[in-house]
């Protein structure tokens, strides 16, 4: 990322990696399904109930899929309908604490007092005044982008795509028995 940049719905944010491990691939379905049926994610949109719809799935669980698995079955993507018992009590929480307990549930009294948010005063914005390290890659290319970043002291943070390129890179090009012979 950098600064400015877009961050859509569809980010892949990749906040959490599940797996599983038994001597067949049915095994290892029903515990991934398992997993992610246990498994409670908040307040950001998830691809959880199309990984329940594969991992549920007939032909997945009997090996007969193909690269066109997905294409073939459009229902995978349907959206699965959960309860959201937790979400529903904090939004509740939430609502009585901001406006007050509710008349209609028979609350009686005053809502709640209105208070004015104390908003800090954090000076001046110290990150504009020098180049970020997208403009000094664009800038000066890769040699003075790589200075730059060798220079920083402080803690840098960066997208998770090249994580996950990189991740790719060696799932896919590198054998354990490689590694180990490192």
């Amino acid at each position: 990322g950098f600064p400015g940049a877009k961050i859509t719905p569809h980010y892949d944010s990749l906040l959490v990696k599940i797996t599983a491990k038994a001597k067949e691939r049915d095994q290892a379905a029903k515990k991934l399904s398992r997993a992610l049926k246990e498994f409670r994610v908040r307040g950001v949109t998830t691809n959880k109930s199309f990984l329940l719809n594969v991992l549920e799935h007939p032909d997945f669980r009997d090996k007969t899929v193909t690269t066109s698995f997905i294409a073939e079955n459009p229902d995978l993507l349907a959206p699965s309908k959960s309860k959201d018992r937790a979400q529903k009590v904090l939004k509740m929480i939430a609502e009585t604490t901001v406006n007050g307990p509710e008349a209609s549930l028979g609350a009686t009294g005053a809502p709640s007092s209105e208070t004015d948010p104390i908003v800090p005063n954090l000076g001046p914005n110290r990150l504009r005044s020098c180049p970020s390290l997208r403009q000094i890659y664009l800038s000066s290319g890769p040699e003075a982008f790589a200075k730059a970043v060798r220079a920083k002291k402080s803690l840098l943070l960066t997208d998770t795509t090249w994580r996950d390129a990189h991740q790719s890179l060696l799932a896919t090009r590198v054998r354990t028995t490689d590694l180990l012979k490192i």
